[in-house]
């Protein structure tokens, strides 16, 4: 379906941030995406729902290839554009596929923390953990921007991550370095803690691996776990 631009922000020289217009038949669960494209039909892309699953639009959080066949175009849109946005969201990153209860841990590199900020603008989120943790890893410190505030503000215990930033005073290691530290998942204990990875291939293997060798029995469609990662693209 072909659907307005009606908001674009950008953030750094790599990422960027738009809204649609919402028709009221579409539906989705909070940490689901969808497929977006130019509406020429060539090329479509999975992109993660930002928005949350009440809001009256749609938000997506984007990279920009300067030579990629979809975000060379697509990072150019502009209020009043259209775009194709897939008619059946789907996903594992949703809390019909993760067992409730504990303290749930949303671990992010990247644009990975699109489906999580979906997640926390669902208000029954809050209903079903004790408490909620977001780790946020990014090379710079810029590309904190476009959610940091709001992940601030959202009464979670938040930690954000810059790599490769000098300018960076707070927490600059690797999110596995915090998980073996004890920071992340303290107990290990699966009945006490719930997981959910979002970033790039070898982070989320990486990440799955260790929790999968600790006892966490992953999540799908077919049974609920006490972890779950988003297969379907990377960051």
């Amino acid at each position: 379906m072909l659907l307005k631009v009606t908001e674009v922000e950008h953030y750094t020289d790599t990422l960027f941030r738009f809204k649609t217009e919402r028709p009221s038949t579409f539906r989705f669960a909070a940490g689901e995406f969808t497929m977006i494209g130019m509406g020429d039909n060539d090329i479509m892309r999975a992109y993660s729902i930002t928005s949350g699953p009440y809001d009256d639009f749609l938000e997506f959080y984007s990279i920009k290839v300067q030579d990629g066949p979809l975000t060379s175009r697509l990072q150019k849109i502009k209020v009043g554009d259209e775009i194709e946005v897939g008619k059946k969201p789907t996903g594992t990153l949703t809390l019909a596929n993760l067992e409730l209860g504990g303290n749930l841990w949303l671990l992010a590199t990247g644009t990975g923390i699109a489906p999580f900020i979906s997640l926390l603008r669902d208000p029954t989120l809050y209903d079903h953990f004790d408490q909620i943790h977001v780790y946020w890893s990014v090379r710079k410190a810029a590309e904190l921007e476009a959610y940091d505030s709001f992940l601030q503000e959202q009464g979670i215990k938040y930690t954000a991550i810059v790599t490769q930033d000098p300018e960076w005073s707070g927490y600059n290691k690797r999110i596995t370095t915090f998980i073996r530290a004890g920071q992340i998942v303290p107990n290990l204990e699966p009945s006490d803690h719930k997981v959910m990875i979002c970033g790039s291939l070898d982070f989320n293997k990486e990440v799955a691996g260790m929790f999968d060798g600790w006892g966490f029995k992953e999540g799908n469609r077919k049974q609920a776990g006490t972890f779950v990662q988003e297969k379907a693209f990377v960051s």
